[in-house]
């Protein structure tokens, strides 16, 4: 069950929010981040980035640690 409630999150001009199908998702790792992630393990990133892919309009970004793992535990894909 998905719990991740997307009332928190912004949405694109277009109406997107960050689990839409036509939303892009960039991750940024610090270079200890990318170290683990390139290693195989799981890292969290330092910066979760929406951009819509039909406006182009980066519309989220989620910075603040908490809410990082939050989306990362409750994300659909």
């Amino acid at each position: 069950m998905n719990n991740l409630n997307l009332d928190k999150f912004k949405k694109c001009q277009c109406g997107h929010s960050i689990e839409h199908e036509k939303t892009k998702i960039k991750d940024h790792y610090s270079l200890i981040g990318w170290f683990w992630w390139a290693m195989g393990t799981t890292a969290i990133p330092k910066k979760i980035e929406f951009t819509c892919l039909d406006c182009n309009q980066t519309f989220e970004e989620l910075i603040k640690k908490e809410d990082i793992k939050h989306y990362i535990f409750y994300r659909k894909h």
